[in-house]
């Protein structure tokens, strides 16, 4: 039995046929089904779906007009791509503005005698690490440096890019001037050695790294001997404490010996050694009552312990300067110790006030860094209203220490850059 389609529709219900065979007639006289009509109509839809991309069947006619089309497009599409990266690399050269520009400082600045100067001061940092050695008084972390900390080498041990390639990935500069800063306020010149102490900041691995980053220029800038917290347990890298180790120093992550050993005003030592040397001697005092304060259970090793009674210890027996908030003031640093200029420096900034700039201002415009004191502190003081400056109360101070504590919203929380500002930019 063979199968038919109701009046010759592809879509509708089937009927048997019949008839014996497909062309005969059947012995009722039925009369055979004329598909020829339905082959033409398949045939109609057939050229009518190819023509508009189908599947099978006849093909539209094409030109290779469009083919030249997209080619053209094609090449012209690689041409203008091919002219601006020419443009940009041969004629702008944003690599070459900016090596020309910190060859044009160097000049100005530093004589253009930056590989001189820079092996005077290797020279004289090997001097006085043998004066140093020949007085008893070298430490392990002021031997010969390990890691050159203001260049980046791929190449040699990594399998990266050339030292010519890596030089443009570093944003900063080795400037040999900086190396050899000394504090001109003068910290731990002429007398009693002066330090900084600081809590690491609460929050996250790049919070604390932020806020450590400024404690150290700031430190370098008052002259005074940083003093790193002890390890200890880091916020979200304290998991698995049974399986792995969770209480960290910043000696774990940065080589900060290697920064004391490359700066020739900034000593680096760690809270056990000034422990030893001002708390046990007997030299901290309690700053409301005057009595000699030592630390809780003369403990002087904390790596690993709970911080709290250390933090507040230090609290106790310190300047805590609370104001210095990054959010409301500025670090102004007076270019000597001579106390004309706190006044210069609060002069300057109502002379700013009375012409106040937004910041919006010096998007895309910086001041120069050796612009006049009044232009870079109009620029600095832009987002805040007043200056912290380091007063001789706090230049007198033996120990300066600057918490970390979120509910007072206490906390170092900045980049130093964007807090530091300095009367000689020097």
């Amino acid at each position: 039995m063979t199968m038919a389609t109701a009046g010759g529709g592809g879509g509708g219900s089937f009927r048997p046929d019949p008839s014996p065979s497909a062309g005969s007639s059947s012995s009722s006289g039925a009369k055979p089904i004329d598909h020829s009509n339905e082959d033409e109509r398949k045939g109609k839809n057939k050229i009518l779906v190819n023509s508009t991309g189908g599947r099978g069947g006849r093909r539209a006619p094409s030109t290779n007009a469009s083919s030249k089309t997209y080619v053209l497009f094609l090449a012209t599409c690689i041409f203008v791509t091919m002219t601006g990266n020419f443009l940009h690399h041969r004629i702008a050269d944003p690599h070459g503005v900016h090596r020309r520009a910190m060859q044009q400082f160097e000049m100005t600045h530093l004589g253009g005698h930056a590989k001189a100067a820079h092996e005077e001061v290797r020279t004289k940092r090997k001097e006085r690490q043998q004066r140093e050695r020949e007085g008893g008084k070298a430490r392990d972390w002021q031997e010969e440096p390990l890691h050159d900390l203001a260049g980046l080498k791929c190449a040699a041990d990594h399998g990266g890019p050339a030292d010519e390639v890596a030089a443009e990935m570093v944003y900063w500069r080795d400037i040999p001037s900086d190396a050899a800063f000394r504090s001109p306020i003068g910290g731990n010149d002429g007398g009693r050695r002066k330090y900084l102490t600081f809590e690491p900041d609460g929050g996250g691995f790049n919070n604390a790294r932020m806020s450590m980053e400024t404690i150290v220029v700031m430190s370098h800038a008052m002259g005074r001997t940083l003093v790193l917290p002890p390890s200890q347990g880091v916020y979200l890298l304290r998991k698995d404490r049974d399986k792995q180790r969770v209480h960290f120093s910043f000696e774990d992550f940065y080589h900060m010996e290697q920064i004391g050993y490359e700066h020739e005003g900034l000593n680096i030592i760690s809270m056990e050694e000034f422990l030893k040397a001002e708390a046990m001697t007997g030299n901290m005092r309690n700053k409301t009552t005057g009595i000699v304060q030592y630390p809780p259970n003369n403990r002087t090793n904390w790596d690993g312990t709970d911080p709290k009674p250390l933090k507040e210890y230090l609290r106790d027996v310190t300047l805590t300067p609370l104001d210095w908030n990054p959010d409301r003031c500025l670090a102004a640093f007076p270019s000597d110790n001579g106390p004309q200029h706190f006044d210069e420096l609060n002069g300057m900034l109502a002379e700013v006030k009375k012409n106040e700039t937004k910041w919006q201002k010096f998007e895309d415009r910086p001041t120069p860094v050796d612009a006049s004191s009044l232009a870079r502190l109009q620029e600095a003081t832009a987002r805040v209203q007043k200056l912290c400056i380091y007063d001789q109360e706090m230049q007198a101070a033996p120990v300066v220490h600057f918490m970390c504590y979120h509910k007072m919203r206490v906390r170092m929380l900045t980049h130093f850059y964007a807090f530091l500002y300095f009367e000689d930019w020097r």
